[in-house]
């Protein structure tokens, strides 16, 4: 009987290892302009002969989401801790085509709740750029960052044809700790 036991405890194993790690989760935070601090943005300036904006954004984990462009252009960088953390050249590298640039206004946070606390190791937000072709295709993009504080980086991206589900098995599969 006692190596029945043990069999079924040594089977159920993993089992209860598995039920015991927390699950990922998403929450989301906003670069809506009407809800951000507004570091500088000549389109609200009037200044028709630069194109440029920096708007810090709310973020979770301690992060701040800096939302920033120009030249019909824009990416997001982070902050932590004061120090920031420049995304832009890798950002735009994953988009194909022309004048990429965030598409909406969310920013998606993967993350576990530990104690009440929401822990996030990456972000997933939409890029959209256009085709050079005669329509101009619109082609969009999802972004992964993998957050490691002042260390954050892109780890990949896909097209926004494949899905959120998947964007988001990514950066479980690229970011989890």
């Amino acid at each position: 009987m006692k190596q029945l036991t043990l069999l079924i405890l040594l089977a159920l194993g993993p089992v209860i290892t598995a039920a015991a790690e927390p699950k990922p989760e998403s929450e989301f935070t906003t670069t809506d302009p009407k809800k951000v601090k507004i570091i500088h943005d000549t389109a609200l300036e009037k200044n028709p002969e630069i194109d440029s904006f920096e708007h810090l954004c709310p973020g979770l984990g301690g992060y701040q989401v800096i939302h920033e462009g120009g030249d019909l252009r824009s990416w997001i960088n982070l902050k932590f801790k004061g120090s920031k953390t420049d995304l832009m050249h890798d950002t735009l590298i994953a988009c194909p085509g022309q004048f990429p640039a965030k598409a909406n206004n969310v920013v998606q946070w993967r993350g576990f709740r530990q104690g009440g606390t929401y822990m996030p190791y990456a972000i997933i937000y939409r890029m959209m750029s256009s085709k050079d072709d005669e329509k101009q295709t619109r082609l969009e993009t999802l972004i992964i960052i993998k957050l490691d504080k002042e260390k954050s980086r892109v780890v990949g991206h896909l097209s926004a044809k494949e899905g959120n589900e998947k964007a988001e098995a990514l950066a479980d599969k690229l970011c989890k700790p």
